[in-house]
């Protein structure tokens, strides 16, 4: 038994903790951002049911409403980012990608993750000196007068989140590309047909089983 062990071992090269470590970290703060998105969206929906209630019966609008959409607007479009960069779910070419396979695959995976990278990078500069510009002259919203670079700092802010994420994916594809026989811990899995059809099924009748896409049993 021991000696299974240690020969299984040898033949499955060894999880990285750091990025281990890092992965599960972040994914929390991933998770925390994208819930504070979620957060904005309840707020903006509750204002618009207020605005719509406060013009029917009030004949009035709710002062500031405008500003709060367009303060608010940034954290809902740009929190959930990392997050959903994580799970995959920004929209992606997979057309050449799909019909690779190890160290191509995960090369191919490590220069688009470095690219990514690079222009998120560019980006979150150019925003944080947007936020240092807003701040300075006091830039304001038209009606309420309320402070803009909050809401640009957000931005930067999410803009971070992604760009530590991108690294994460970064050097795990690069670590897979010296030895794509290791498992994925950060870096994007490019599910197949089957997966996908599987999840879609799942979303909307629930669990499916490993056969059950061929007969179309759920449970």
């Amino acid at each position: 038994m021991a000696q299974t062990r240690f020969s299984k071992l040898l033949q499955e090269p060894p999880t990285p903790v750091l990025l281990s470590n890092l992965h599960r970290v972040w994914s929390k703060v991933e998770d925390v951002c994208a819930g504070v998105a979620a957060l904005l969206i309840a707020v903006a929906m509750a204002l618009t049911v207020a605005e719509v209630l406060s013009r029917r019966l009030l004949n009035a609008p709710l002062p500031g409403i405008i500003d709060s959409f367009n303060l608010g607007m940034a954290g809902i479009a740009f929190l959930g980012a990392s997050q959903c960069q994580r799970l995959g779910g920004h929209v992606r070419m997979e057309m050449v990608v799909r019909r690779l396979s190890g160290r191509a695959l995960w090369c191919v995976e490590s220069i688009t993750a470095l690219l990514a990278l690079g222009f998120i990078c560019a980006v979150g500069v150019a925003s944080a000196e947007g936020v240092v510009r807003a701040y300075r002259v006091g830039d304001a919203t038209m009606d309420l007068m309320l402070p803009v670079w909050p809401a640009k700092a957000l931005i930067t802010l999410a803009l971070m989140v992604l760009a530590v994420r991108l690294a994460l994916q970064f050097f795990d594809s690069l670590r897979l590309t010296i030895t794509p026989e290791a498992e994925p811990v950060a870096a994007l899995r490019v599910a197949t047909v089957e997966e996908i059809a599987r999840e879609e099924i799942e979303e909307v009748i629930g669990t499916v089983e490993p056969d059950g896409l061929d007969r179309g049993d759920s449970t």
